[in-house]
């Protein structure tokens, strides 16, 4: 992938946590995504393997780039690992 800021080279990676990895426009007391209504989620938790999210470093410019379209940088959805809090997600989503 070519590095959208320089045009360097960039190298695939993994973005990895033992909590939620999710976006928002600013930090939170609640960090949780259901916390956050504009929220994006870049992978979920699995409590076997925590979270992981695809992404791609660049050394020259030290940016790094995840791309999310469809939830596709969410490693644990990729291997099939699903999520009990997605579904506590859509209930509270649900309510609000």
């Amino acid at each position: 992938m070519k590095c959208p800021y320089c045009g360097g080279e960039m190298e695939q990676g993994v973005i990895q946590s033992p909590h939620e990895i999710c976006w928002k426009h600013e930090k939170a007391f609640l960090g949780n995504a259901e916390f956050n209504e504009d929220a994006v989620i870049l992978s979920e938790l699995s409590m076997l393997r925590g979270s992981a999210a695809e992404a791609f470093r660049c050394r020259a410019c030290e940016k790094i780039v995840i791309d999310y379209k469809n939830g596709d940088c969410d490693m644990n959805r990729r291997a099939g690992l699903s999520s009990d809090f997605a579904v506590v997600r859509k209930m509270f989503r649900k309510r609000s």
